[in-house]
């Protein structure tokens, strides 16, 4: 069976639910097993949280996991942030572990400072952060993101997504060896739209200029937050907002991992061993 085969296999086996919150919709998906229940936010590039199906399968051995899959809101981190708090209490969780990539990292922090009664544990992967002190290099980054974002729109007049989409697809193809690895990613890419583009940069626009944290917002999960770092070359902002983060926490653990966001998506075990050995105690391991 191809990843492809095994792709469409888990999006039919665990089909996506619809959340209505105040005349907005947020759908996800809620499976796995154990007493702790783990929420990824994916947001990287052209693939989204159903892209990372074997990361959740392989968590779901050992916890319930609750993803995010799609949005029909007008886009807001508070609005996004709000909605999942209230989707936590409908499914009758009172804290969850907040596993965000990307973007999505970034939604994570600001779910982790503004709803800290729901929040048990923050773990982050190439996650940016706007520092309220920051440095001038790190602010510099941050102002070229959100430039970048204002003239996407002239951008696109003269280079069209699918340009973008074929320069990705060149670059997975020269990363990957395997064929029915690179039409996976193929396909992935196919499904990703302008209005997936939008609403991304919208939700990257507004964290970066409306959220700027402190050491105090995060003081609560004093060795609670676990940082990875790899060797991917794309992570959103570049080592400057990663360093940032992890000046911001208090005694996170960091934990590199041998992998990059196309091999992330087809060997999460690297991964997942790292979370689960962060999230069980040890005394827990040893009665198992």
């Amino acid at each position: 069976m191809t990843i492809l085969d095994q792709y469409q296999v888990f999006t039919k086996k665990y089909p996506k639910k619809a959340f209505h919150y105040r005349g907005d919709v947020m759908n996800y998906r809620l499976f796995g097993t154990g007493e702790k229940t783990i929420v990824l936010w994916v947001g990287s590039s052209m693939f989204t949280t159903e892209a990372y199906f074997k990361l959740q399968e392989a968590l779901a051995e050992r916890f319930q996991v609750l993803t995010v899959e799609d949005l029909a809101m007008k886009i807001s981190v508070e609005r996004i942030i709000d909605c999942l708090s209230y989707l936590i209490k409908f499914i009758g969780l009172k804290k969850v572990s907040l596993l965000g990539m990307s973007h999505g990292g970034g939604l994570a922090q600001a779910f982790a400072r503004d709803h800290a009664s729901q929040t048990e544990n923050l773990i982050l992967y190439n996650a940016p952060t706007r520092p309220k002190k920051g440095d001038e290099y790190a602010e510099d980054v941050i102002k070229g993101i959100l430039h970048t974002i204002e003239e996407l729109k002239n951008l696109r007049k003269i280079m069209p997504l699918a340009t973008i989409k074929q320069a990705l697809l060149d670059q997975i193809k020269q990363a990957l060896s395997r064929e029915e690895d690179v039409e996976f990613f193929e396909f992935l890419i196919s499904k990703y739209t302008e209005t997936d583009e939008r609403q991304q940069m919208e939700i990257i626009r507004d964290l970066l200029s409306n959220y700027a944290f402190e050491r105090m917002d995060f003081k609560y999960l004093n060795y609670r937050t676990l940082l990875f770092y790899s060797h991917d070359e794309d992570p959103l902002g570049g080592s400057a907002l990663i360093e940032a983060l992890v000046d911001m926490m208090t005694n996170p653990k960091l934990q590199y991992i041998e992998t990059d966001r196309f091999q992330l998506i087809l060997d999460p075990k690297p991964m997942v061993q790292a979370v689960k050995d962060f999230l069980i105690p040890k005394e827990q391991k040893s009665a198992l």
